[in-house]
């Protein structure tokens, strides 16, 4: 039974204000909403609230009718923007299509809904099941309105696509090509929606009550032997945050086509705020230990301000620009002070750009843009307010050596000696990366060994370090014995009369490249924390700004013709 009323009773402005946003699209888009439209949104808003004869209200926290509203507002923007795309690969979205995906985005979730009477939990048992009962209240709902027959089969298939748990498979699932073009929105609707939710960090306490109804009704041993993962705790829900969105949530939108790019168009201004917003949840896990380093590439493609090959096609811009100078020959002691700082200003005197200057040459991205990604790189914001006033005096005076790296390689001695005290550790250094010979140099060691290790090599592929540089992630290790990856035979060979016991490393990046390493070794107590791994991060940050800079510098004196 569906209410014949016309007033939405809700009381939740914001969805009042995203349902008018909605019109509008449609209203620009077509020249009018359809009275299909309106009477969907009214009836599935009753359906939430309880005014359906034939179901409960919706009493679960996560899966709710705001998260339906928003999956369909981002497949409404979704549509406008590949429509202000027009091309013969392109062939607009007509409005019967539109409604069809907005059917499927407003009734995706609904099969958390119970029944009328049914007692028994409150919906969450629907986890792994809601897509079929979604399909069918759909298909149901949609015949009885008078929906076309042909509306009434398609709208399910495009549901059945935002079944996660399941392996995405579109062939042969929709007749048309446009059909699949609106299945891939809706799908990547409700990943990026969710995603992008303000509160999502806050909202997994309710999608964790709600798989823990799941577990009970289903049973965990039947789950798990599906495939299916089973947390213990929403705190394990948020910890694998960035597993989730780098492991599945970034693949499956690939599948999808990347169709949340028709965002950037739709609001016209070279941004995506829906992948803005991704970043901003996942900035208090940004600094996980598996993704610590943040690659300024990775962090503009994350925002979706970039693809994949247009980052792939400026690195091999950059590779090309480095084996050919684009200056003359010219002695440094011919050039004046005025000379360089002006050449420099109209970037003439170096050889290559950075990665971020040629996505701006490419005009992929603006200046602010680059800025955004720039200080996510150097700096995630929750990490600022983890800091105490004395690792904050310590990263600054830092940056004050820094200023003057060009007295010589002594200073990088000083600092790394400052944060083997103000990590209490003690010793360390930095490893460069041969690629000709597949080795690591030790430089700039510090500690009881230094005089010995200073210049000697390691195997690029071996031991700790050689597992970080290999892999490009961090390591924290508080006992070498008890961990595989540690070589007791390199540690033998360049460390004698010092014993390793605990070792904290980070991945060193230069404009996109792993050049090598940067470890710390033996703290007091041996147990390096994940704030240490923070200070060392932000470390490896400023050290590898100013070798960039030093190697540029060197370029910009050198008289060589050839890199």
């Amino acid at each position: 039974m569906i209410p014949n009323g016309k007033t939405v009773t809700t009381n939740q402005d914001e969805h009042l204000i995203s349902i008018g946003l909605l019109y509008d699209i449609v209203q620009t888009g077509y020249g009018k909403v359809s009275p299909l439209l309106k009477d969907m949104i009214f009836d599935v808003t009753g359906l939430y609230e309880g005014r359906w004869g034939t179901h409960e209200a919706c009493q679960v926290g996560y899966h709710n009718l705001g998260h339906a509203i928003d999956v369909a507002l981002l497949t409404a923007r979704m549509i406008s923007g590949w429509n202000k795309l027009p091309g013969p690969d392109r062939p607009q979205i007509n409005e019967e299509f539109c409604l069809c995906a907005l059917a499927a985005a407003l009734f995706h979730d609904s099969g958390y809904i119970k029944e009328k009477g049914d007692k028994e939990g409150r919906g969450g048992k629907f986890s792994f099941s809601h897509e079929v009962r979604s399909m069918a209240i759909a298909s149901k709902y949609l015949a009885m309105k008078g929906w076309p027959a042909a509306t009434t089969d398609l709208v399910p298939r495009i549901i059945a696509l935002t079944e996660f748990h399941k392996k995405l498979v579109l062939e042969n699932h929709f007749d048309k090509k446009m059909e699949e073009i609106i299945g891939r929105m809706v799908a990547t609707a409700d990943l990026v929606a969710q995603m992008a939710d303000v509160d999502y960090i806050q909202r997994i306490n309710c999608l964790y009550e709600e798989l823990k109804e799941a577990y009970k009704y289903e049973g965990e041993d039947k789950l798990a032997a599906q495939g299916i993962r089973i947390f213990h705790s929403a705190r394990e829900m948020i910890d694998g945050t960035i597993d989730f969105y780098e492991n599945f949530v970034m693949p499956r939108l690939q599948q999808l086509g990347r169709m949340d790019q028709y965002l950037i168009s739709f609001f016209n201004d070279g941004r995506n705020p829906y992948l803005e917003n991704i970043a901003a949840n996942l900035s208090s896990k940004m600094v996980d230990k598996k993704v610590r380093w943040r690659r300024l590439g990775d962090i503009l493609e994350e925002l979706g301000l970039v693809k994949a090959e247009q980052i792939q096609k400026a690195l091999a811009r950059q590779r090309k620009q480095q084996k050919k100078k684009l200056r003359k020959n010219q002695e440094s002691s011919d050039i004046s002070f005025r000379e360089r700082i002006l050449a420099w200003m109209e970037d003439s005197q170096f050889s290559y750009k950075c990665l971020g200057d040629i996505l701006m040459d490419m005009k992929v991205i603006s200046s602010p843009t680059l800025r955004k990604g720039l200080l996510f790189q150097m700096l995630p914001v929750n990490l600022v307010q983890k800091l105490t006033r004395d690792e904050l005096l310590f990263l600054l005076q830092i940056s004050l050596l820094l200023q003057n790296i060009g007295r010589g390689p002594w200073l990088f001695g000083q600092i790394l000696e400052m944060t083997n005290e103000l990590l209490d550790c003690e010793s360390s250094c930095i490893l460069l990366a041969n690629p000709d010979t597949q080795e690591m140099l030790i430089a700039i060691p510090t500690g009881p060994n230094k005089d010995f290790l200073d210049g000697r090599t390691i195997p690029a592929d071996k031991g700790l370090a050689g597992w970080v540089f290999s892999h490009g992630r961090p390591a924290v290790v508080s006992n070498v014995k008890q961990d595989e990856r540690f070589d007791m035979e390199v540690d033998r060979n360049n460390k004698p009369a010092f014993e390793t016991r605990s070792l904290l490393a980070v991945p060193l990046h230069i404009n996109g490249e792993l050049i090598g390493v940067m470890e710390v070794l033996n703290k007091s107590d041996d147990n390096f924390t994940e704030h240490d791994m923070d200070i060392l991060t932000i470390l490896a940050n400023l050290i590898a700004v100013s070798l960039d800079n030093i190697f540029r510098l060197q370029e910009l004196y050198s008289g060589n013709e050839d890199v």
